[in-house]
């Protein structure tokens, strides 16, 4: 079994319950478009975008912890222990099959909340949207791409809390734990000192030149982008040399 294949037997695993997720979703978009015409725009917003888009955030960062307790549970870790693969790369397979179904889950609640809410309620705000949509585009997008980010980078970590509470022989959901809020506590601690060295990189333009342009430090990202990747590969590390099964 080759990396191709994890991945496709991982992904085959848990496409499902985003599907189920998806279907949901898009009901609650129709019940809303025929049952919701006194309702609070804001409300409408958080209800049918904002909310799913949390909680099938939660599915995939609850998902990398689920896929490792399945192994351990079935003992189909053996399986995967005598591979001929480095335990890095079967933990970015686990980690990236869990990343495909979120964003398609995201293409389809975005779809979805274009198609059946902004259509439904297209006669009171076409005279505003028009003008707004480079500042919306931008905002969508730069949202997009920090949400996800921040998805792997709680995914990951959690792998690594997994991975720590193996080590124990006893209390390992307690070690887990620690060793989450642990890694969580020292990236906050060591991301500010590490970004001021990279203050002379280009911010990152949120908004547009028509409204509020806001620039961020692109700093915290970069830290935060080497320090996952150092993450998956220890995670790795501990998978495939001291984690006992």
């Amino acid at each position: 079994m080759g990396f191709g294949q994890l991945f496709k037997k991982e992904w085959k695993s848990i496409f499902p319950l985003y599907a189920v997720f998806c279907a949901v979703v898009t009901a609650y978009h129709l019940f809303t478009l025929y049952r919701g015409a006194g309702w609070e725009e804001d409300f409408i917003f958080v209800s049918t975008f904002i909310i799913p888009a949390v909680i099938v955030g939660l599915l995939t960062v609850g998902m990398g912890y689920y896929q490792l307790q399945t192994e351990w549970k079935t003992n189909s870790i053996y399986l995967l222990l005598s591979l001929p693969i480095r335990g890095w790369k079967i933990m970015s397979a686990k980690l990236l099959a869990s990343l495909l179904p979120l964003l398609v889950s995201m293409s389809w609640i975005t779809a979805s909340f274009a198609v059946v809410v902004l259509r439904g309620r297209w006669d009171t705000m076409h005279d505003f949207f028009p003008p707004l949509l480079p500042f919306l585009l931008n905002v969508a997008l730069n949202s997009l791409w920090m949400y996800l980010f921040t998805v792997v980078f709680l995914a990951v970590l959690l792998q690594f809390s997994f991975l720590c509470g193996q080590l124990a022989a006893r209390f390992q959901r307690t070690f887990a734990c620690l060793a989450f809020i642990g890694g969580l506590w020292l990236v906050i601690r060591i991301s500010p000192p590490l970004s001021g060295l990279l203050a002379g990189i280009p911010g990152i333009a949120f908004g547009s030149d028509d409204t509020d342009l806001l620039y961020l430090h692109s700093g915290p990202f970069l830290v935060l982008l080497l320090l996952c990747a150092g993450l998956v590969w220890l995670n790795g590390y501990l998978f495939e040399k001291e984690v006992e099964v």
